[in-house]
């Protein structure tokens, strides 16, 4: 039986000509047959791939320029590796699962069963979809030799033993030896300290040495992590690694001698990591001619390097993938996944990621490991490992994810309060966002921010039923006893759509069978109201040929219907984009106010009544110079609170407004402008809890601005008069981490 995220593939035949077999499950497999692939060509092109970057690793040490050209040969040979992998109908299937798979959060493992020796040297890692990209940065890509009668999880009795063996003769290029043991004993620390896991390491001085550690020495360990040299033995058509003899002589021990001595010990390893150069190297005519694949003769899972990966690469990986596979119990797929990310986090302009290579008997074999949480000390002693881990998921999630279209910020009413008007108290309830899927659906982020680092969670692929979203307005409703829904209006092509979510489960997503409205432009504005009880939604939007629609969705009625659109204001034009907000101006009675962008102008529209006829025009444009688009809200600091508007500038940055609602005309201010030198596109701004006092509600503005396909996080208080601006995604707060890893220990 095939898990249900497994898309398991089976290659045959030979000499150019193969067929793939592809299953999920129960269903019956997918097969294309006379699939064609020259594999000496991509195996003397990966060769090349390695040597351009230089003798020692796949990083780059060269100008951006040389990268970008190694990127572009990795993607053609992957493309290739993927057209063979995924032909057809196996494709199909492929994409179907991989869109399923992320609606729910969730990733994808591809199992690759091959019977045909040439196919076990190619660089399967680097496989590569104009879809999807990389499939091993998004996903598991794990190889399976079926051996033997796989197992599944052996429970484990903490501490997970964690032997270091390291074998440095001084004929080899020299290591950083110091440096992977001061990583792995801080990677570890917290676990060890927590009777987690326990670490030793071992200065394998010859082969002898090595001989006795699982003879005589030790009772053996779960883990086996070797540290030195790789090497193909042309004369033995083997993979070996490199000891020296007791008369220093270079000693070559394949794998088969290796898997002997280790299965001496009491305590069998369930998985050896080879963390040298070209341990997962082997013939092109013997299947299990590698070390690696040796080895699962031995143990379940082995985990090898393809290529040279230099020092801090290597370090770089086994930080996350020991927190991942000690600490948290991961699957071996999905431990490695995390070094993997890791490695890019720490050099994007590499190709070392492509190193690490996962070998397993079956894929009852990924999780190796079933620990019985017998230690007091347990979860405090993972707590840190786990933030780390959800830093890690984030900031690739992020990196992954081109922004489409525009984002949606909101924050949450603390649980229980489903009033209206300002907070009774100061909380730090979460923050959500939102923004139009890269290809379909909806993407949506959180941050918590009752959490140390206030991390921001990995984006969720929602929706995907939607198609194409074009744009997309949100709210957090009142609807319900002590509860609240998110509520959202999406425009695909010229209709729109209505979502909702009323539980906490972030993939619990309905949608109306039918569009709300059609003949619908732009970017649309969705807000809830006081009038009614619970108050109505009121939602404007560009209307296609010009002018505005405007609806409202009566929430005191049952079926919760919205009316008819009423298209107004022609003589606007073509609108691009709306910003609203329902101030408290008027004795209590909440005012519609409304900013929209025309060309470069921004002009503004009210609605005293919330009857859909009764809107008022001011004569002149409040601004000019203006793109992408408007965000209005109304401040909490000031009495009775001005209206403030941000917006994209067409000359870069962003353009600021305040409107003056204690002086007489209310008078809209001239416009500063900040953050020039970014190219904004669109943008999204709350006035959040932050910088509240004495149990008061906070007033620190919270933008997010689209630049290009990423997004920049900006911030202020009511004081100072100044924006801080924080790269959001990668930078903040992981490579922090890893940066400060890596001076630590190299």
């Amino acid at each position: 039986m095939v898990e249900r995220n497994t898309f398991a593939l089976e290659i045959s035949g030979g000499h150019g000509r193969y067929s793939v077999s592809a299953t999920t499950g129960t269903e019956t497999p997918v097969i294309v047959s006379d699939v064609a692939l020259d594999v000496e060509n991509i195996r003397e092109r990966s060769g090349a791939l390695q040597d351009s970057s230089g003798s020692t690793s796949m990083a780059s040490r060269s100008p951006r320029g040389s990268f970008a050209t190694r990127d572009l040969s990795a993607r053609e040979i992957g493309d290739e590796l993927f057209g063979a992998l995924c032909p057809g109908d196996v494709g199909e299937l492929y994409a179907d699962r991989r869109r399923r798979a992320a609606a729910r959060g969730e990733n994808l493992r591809m199992m690759l069963r091959m019977d045909t020796p040439e196919l076990t040297t190619l660089p399967w890692e680097l496989i590569h979809s104009q879809d999807f990209g990389y499939l091993c940065l998004e996903d598991e890509v794990v190889r399976c030799v079926d051996l033997s009668d796989p197992h599944g999880p052996t429970p484990t009795e903490p501490p997970v033993q964690v032997t270091g063996l390291v074998s440095a003769p001084p004929f080899e290029r020299s290591l950083d030896v110091l440096g992977e043991e001061r990583n792995l004993r801080r990677s570890l620390r917290g676990l060890v300290e927590g009777g987690v896991a326990q670490l030793r390491w071992v200065q394998a001085r010859n082969w002898t040495r090595m001989l006795d550690e699982f003879t005589f020495r030790s009772a053996g360990c779960h883990v086996l992590h070797y540290v030195g040299h790789g090497e193909y033995d042309e004369e033995h058509q083997a993979g070996a690694l490199v000891f020296s003899d007791q008369q220093g002589r270079k000693r070559l021990i394949h794998g088969d001698a290796m898997g002997k001595a280790i299965k001496q010990a009491r305590l069998k390893p369930q998985l050896v990591v080879l963390n040298g150069c070209e341990t997962g190297k082997g013939s092109h005519d013997e299947l299990y001619s590698s070390v690696a694949a040796e080895l699962l003769k031995f143990v379940p899972a082995v985990v090898a390097m393809q290529f040279a990966v230099s020092d801090r690469a290597a370090v770089a990986f086994s930080r996350f993938f020991y927190q991942a596979l000690v600490g948290l119990g991961r699957p071996v797929d999905v431990a490695v996944h995390h070094g993997r990310v890791a490695m890019l986090l720490h050099d994007d302009q590499s190709l070392e990621w492509a190193t690490p290579v996962l070998y397993v008997r079956s894929d009852k074999d990924v999780r190796l490991f079933d620990v019985v949480q017998q230690t007091p000390n347990f979860e405090r002693a993972v707590e840190s490992v786990r933030r780390d881990e959800e830093r890690l998921i984030a900031a690739q999630a992020s990196r992954s994810t081109q922004i489409h279209g525009n984002p949606v910020l909101i924050q949450k009413r603390p649980a229980g309060d489903s009033t209206a008007g300002e907070r009774r108290k100061f909380t730090r309830t979460d923050f959500e966002l939102v923004f139009p899927g890269p290809r379909n659906g909806i993407v949506s982020m959180r941050r918590k921010n009752g959490i140390r680092g206030v991390p921001w969670g990995p984006p969720n692929f929602i929706l995907p039923r939607l198609g194409k979203v074009d744009a997309i307005g949100m709210v957090e409703s009142r609807l319900g006893e002590g509860r609240s829904s998110l509520e959202v209006v999406a425009r695909t092509g010229e209709e729109l759509e209505f979502a909702w979510n009323d539980s906490a489960d972030p993939a619990d997503w309905h949608v109306l069978p039918t569009p709300i409205a059609g003949r619908a432009s732009g970017i649309p504005a969705l807000v809830q109201s006081r009038h009614g009880d619970p108050g109505d939604f009121h939602l404007l939007c560009p209307a296609a040929g010009g002018g505005l629609m405007f609806m409202l969705r009566r929430n005191d009625t049952e079926g919760y219907p919205w009316t008819a659109p009423y298209v107004f204001a022609p003589g606007l034009g073509e609108v691009a984009a709306v910003g609203m907000v329902e101030s408290d101006l008027g004795g209590g009675r909440g005012g519609l106010e409304v900013v929209v962008r025309t060309g470069e102008e921004l002009r503004f529209l009210w609605n005293e009544t919330a009857e859909p006829t009764d809107w008022h025009e001011l004569k002149d444009p409040i601004a000019r110079g203006a793109t992408g688009n408007p965000v209005l809200i109304q401040d909490r600091t000031t009495e009775p609170g001005d209206l403030l508007l941000a917006c994209p500038a067409v000359h870069g940055g962003m353009l600021f407004l305040r409107r003056r609602n204690d002086a007489d005309g209310l008078p809209w201010s001239m416009p500063y402008f900040a953050a020039q030198e970014l190219e904004v596109t669109a943008l999204t701004m709350i006035q959040s809890t932050y910088g509240g006092k004495d149990g008061r509600p906070g007033g620190n503005l919270e933008l997010i601005a689209r630049v290009g396909d990423s997004l920049e996080f900006f911030w202020k208080g009511p004081r100072p008069e100044f924006w801080v601006h924080n790269t959001f995604g990668p930078q903040h707060p992981l490579v922090e981490t890893l940066a400060s890893s890596e001076s630590a220990t190299i």
